[in-house]
């Protein structure tokens, strides 16, 4: 009698299904392809992995629900498919989106037994998952339409796409929507790992996502009857899982896309385990300035030809203050790190070469804000001293008379043209832009370095591998990049400021330092002929350093990447290349040269100075011959000492090196 019954509320329902999915197919809302669901899908989280497809971070940025990766079918556990489809559509792959049977039974048990048993498949709760609005979805007409809908969209997508989308769009408890979520948060373990008892658990919970425990253990005891004792333990020890923090290794640069809006999974270009190496030397350099009011640091490391990120470390982590503050992108004072752009802006005007000479002695420089009184950091002076060695040594009096010698702005045009953001005009500067009082980020400083280890040449920066960036332009031209390389891969230039056997120290390699006012910021930055790394170290407040130079602060973390780098991406040739020769070569002029001044130089006389005290020297190499002599402006012979100072006068003037009655070499000087 019973099973008549139920087979003739089968036919009724059948033929009432068919009339009335007749009446109402033309009222049900169009669907979507299964590509356009999963590409629509948003995660609440944002995860970055590294280049070859590690794990690097993930931050959460929807903090009203909890969706995380998608979730694909093959991999999801098999357990999990299986208590879904048990507590939810036991005849999935036999129906075609409407299970007769089931809703013939629903019908059985809500007019005989009083039960509100459902008759929805999971394609038909996916329909609703699909357009969540209520009113399309209400009374015996809204039934009709999602039975209509199921049906059409089984004859769109297949079996594993239904599961695969339902799983991932349907609420399983709280805030946590998607398997993905649910796993992880619930169980600490990804879907794929998901047992038959965590499977049952979740499964049982779709119909009733928000209840009571006790309802909860009695609903998967009476789904698994054999796994109760487990599945009550299991419930009595879930707690909220926090992510892990194994993977929280790229903070800054998630804050970074986090502002961009994107979420989902991003492959970086950066290097796990140089990520990783480089915190673990930041750390381990902060723990051993702390005693000195050190607390925070940052790197970058830029690969040169492609402008990819292999690393970004914007902070000390658990031991800065401010562990949010992006040390990369951070606005500080550059010191003298500058320096090499304005040397290269001198070279390019023909200015100066690196054998030319300048003086190292107190002066006052008068502009229209007052006078400035440059010193080194060690309160000497060095007298007559080559470019070379000025740049490689970092003494600032030459330095800022290399910046009154150009004149003009183009030091500053040339800052501009690399692209250091929140430059100021240069008259807020002064000649003190020489000395780097400049706010700049270090990821525009490494840039800048950068350019010039691609001879010249200016590019965007890369944080993913197929991310589109404009063609690269020349800022300095390939001899002047190249010059200023040359000098700062030579330690034999470093050896008056910094010795030879100081952290900078390091074969294959143009590094330059620099150090703020009152030492509250110190910087390292230099490259070999793959990489360009920038290391900053100091205090986010701006609480000044205790005594700690670049070289002792940021150059170590410098060397240990470099090294790092060196054996795990090795470069494939020296630095160093050469300079061309110069005019006066000893190829050239064979026996003596000139040193100084060097052909088509432009001095700028100082108003602020007495004339009388205004020399220039004239340097001869080989002047231990007893016959060279200098002819000024065709006037007399004049002995050529190891240093002849010669009082400089408005004009063109021409200088004639002989030996004896022979011409030697020959340049012309402009004064103005």
């Amino acid at each position: 009698m019973r099973k008549r019954l139920i087979w003739g509320l089968v036919g009724a329902g059948v033929l009432g299904l068919s009339a009335g999915l007749a009446v109402l197919a033309s009222g049900v809302p169009s669907l979507p392809s299964y590509e356009s669901v999963k590409k629509s899908y948003v995660s609440s989280d944002l995860f970055l992995v590294d280049r070859n497809g590690k794990p690097l971070h993930q931050w959460r940025q929807d903090l009203k629900e909890r969706t995380l990766l998608w979730a694909d079918h093959k991999g999801i556990s098999p357990a999990m498919i299986a208590a879904l489809l048990k507590s939810e559509d036991k005849n999935f792959f036999r129906h075609w989106g409407v299970d007769p049977v089931a809703m013939a039974a629903s019908v059985y048990q809500r007019s005989v037994k009083d039960s509100p048993r459902g008759a929805s498949t999971i394609t038909m709760q996916l329909v609703k998952l699909l357009h969540p609005h209520k009113k399309t979805w209400q009374g015996l007409p809204g039934k009709m339409r999602q039975s209509v809908a199921a049906l059409k969209l089984e004859s769109q997508w297949s079996k594993e796409q239904i599961l695969e989308s339902y799983l991932n769009l349907v609420s399983f408890r709280g805030e946590l929507r998607g398997v993905n979520a649910a796993s992880w948060m619930m169980f600490g373990k990804s879907s794929a790992d998901l047992n038959r008892v965590d499977s049952t658990l979740l499964s049982v919970l779709i119909r009733s996502p928000n209840s009571e425990t006790a309802q909860w253990e009695k609903r998967a005891c009476w789904q698994e009857p054999d796994l109760c004792p487990s599945l009550k333990d299991s419930i009595s020890r879930i707690q909220p899982q926090k992510m892990s923090t194994q993977n929280q290794q790229a903070l800054h640069l998630a804050q970074r896309f986090s502002k961009e809006g994107r979420r989902g999974q991003i492959q970086t270009t950066l290097d796990r385990d140089l990520q990783n190496y480089i915190q673990e030397q930041i750390t381990s350099q902060i723990r051993r300035l702390q005693a000195q009011n050190v607390n925070d640091a940052a790197v970058i490391v830029i690969e040169n030809r492609t402008g990819e990120v292999f690393a970004y470390v914007g902070g000390s982590g658990d031991l800065s203050s401010a562990p949010y503050v992006d040390g990369v992108q951070s606005l500080r004072q550059a010191g003298s790190t500058l320096k090499p752009f304005l040397y290269a802006t001198a070279f390019e005007k023909n200015l100066l070469k690196a054998e030319s000479w300048l003086e190292d002695s107190a002066v006052d420089i008068v502009f229209d804000r007052g006078v400035y009184k440059p010193q080194n950091h060690d309160r000497q002076f060095y007298g007559w001293v080559m470019v070379k060695t000025a740049l490689g040594s970092s003494l600032n009096v030459p330095a800022v008379k290399t910046f009154k010698l150009l004149n003009d702005d183009s030091f500053w045009g040339k800052l501009k043209a690399l692209n250091f953001r929140n430059l100021e005009e240069p008259e807020h500067y002064g000649p003190a832009l020489a000395l780097g009082v400049a706010d700049v980020t270090l990821e525009d400083l490494a840039q800048g370095y950068r350019t010039l280890a691609q001879d010249g040449f200016l590019s965007s920066l890369k944080f993913e591998p197929l991310q589109e960036t404009a063609e690269a332009v020349e800022v300095f031209q390939a001899t002047s990049a190249r010059e200023v390389k040359e000098i700062l891969s030579d330690n034999q230039n470093r050896a008056l400021g910094f010795g030879l056997d100081s952290a900078l120290a390091l074969p294959g390699a143009a590094v330059k330092t620099g150090t703020s006012k009152d030492m509250r910021d110190n910087w390292c930055v230099g490259m070999n002929d793959r990489f360009t790394v920038g290391v900053w170290v100091g205090n986010f407040s701006g609480e000044p350093m205790w005594n700690v130079m670049g070289v002792s602060g940021a150059a170590p973390i410098w060397k240990r990447t470099m090294i790092w780098l060196q054996d795990h991406y090795p470069s494939e040739t020296r630095l160093a290349e050469t300079v061309p020769p110069q005019e006066s070569s000893p190829e050239a002029y064979p026996g003596a040269r000139i040193l100084y001044p060097q052909d088509g130089m432009v001095l700028a006389l100082d108003p602020a100075i007495p004339p009388g005290n205004q020399k220039m020297p004239l340097l001869v190499e080989n002047s231990l011959k007893k016959d060279l002599y200098w002819k000024i402006n065709e006037d007399k012979k004049i002995k050529a000492t190891d240093s002849y100072l010669w009082s400089p006068s408005l004009g063109r003037h021409h200088f004639v090196l002989y030996e004896g009655d022979s011409k030697v070499a020959e340049v012309s000087v402009l004064v103005k």
